[in-house]
């Protein structure tokens, strides 16, 4: 009882599994592997079966957990917001390698290489070429040292660009589409390389199909491989 009452499941002891929703399914699973006073808690994608709504509850609700027993806990995932959401420390595999690990401000912050980048969210890329520290991409230059000459990618998150009428600041683009949000709309619009990049957008944003800007970036990353 005590232990149902710790995954607050109180009152539900005597149910059948058949009684029970999905969600408090694992919450019985946590409280079995708890009851053997674990020194280590190993959970291999325990909501992969749940949606979206019931993950983001447990998994809040798996963090309290936590933080109240302190046990180390190992938590395997393919969902990056599961991850960012429950973690101290993240560890990044690529192939069976490690290919960075730090806390979830670290890896968001400075992704070590553009497989990082791209797995921890969604993400635009540009071709680059760079020529003597500087990358050229499409009508713009940005800073790349220590990058040798070559070709490279420019990587950007969607909040991390500004839509501009001023040529100095940002990448030709045209829009293609503009797709409404509860919050926001996402904007796709593409590049003279014929690159569509996406972008999010305040809900005012009045702009329309065929209308031709610039996609300034805020946080650009260049990477090489």
């Amino acid at each position: 009882e005590e232990l149902l009452s710790l995954v607050q499941l109180a009152g539900l002891g005597e149910r059948f599994p058949g009684q029970i929703s999905g969600g408090q399914r694992q919450r019985v699973a946590l409280a079995r592997a708890l009851a053997v006073d674990p020194r280590v808690l190993l959970l291999d994608e325990p909501f992969g079966a749940l949606d979206a709504n019931v993950r983001r509850d447990l998994r809040r609700w798996l963090r309290s957990i936590h933080d109240e027993l302190g046990i180390t806990t190992l938590f395997v995932t393919h969902d990056q917001e599961e991850a960012l959401d429950l973690a101290d420390r993240v560890v990044i595999l690529d192939k069976g390698k490690i290919v960075q690990q730090g806390t979830p401000e670290e890896v968001c912050r400075h992704p070590a290489n553009a497989f990082v980048m791209r797995f921890l969210g969604d993400t635009n890329a540009l071709k680059a070429s760079v020529v003597n520290g500087q990358a050229t991409v499409c009508n713009m230059t940005y800073a790349a040292d220590g990058l040798k000459d070559g070709p490279a990618e420019l990587l950007f998150r969607p909040t991390d660009v500004v839509w501009s009428e001023d040529a100095s600041k940002g990448v030709v683009a045209t829009i293609q589409r503009v797709l409404d949000r509860p919050g926001s709309r996402r904007v796709l619009a593409g590049t003279t390389d014929g690159t569509t990049v996406e972008f999010d957008v305040s809900p005012d944003f009045a702009k329309a199909k065929g209308d031709e800007g610039f996609v300034e970036i805020l946080r650009p990353r260049l990477f090489q491989d």
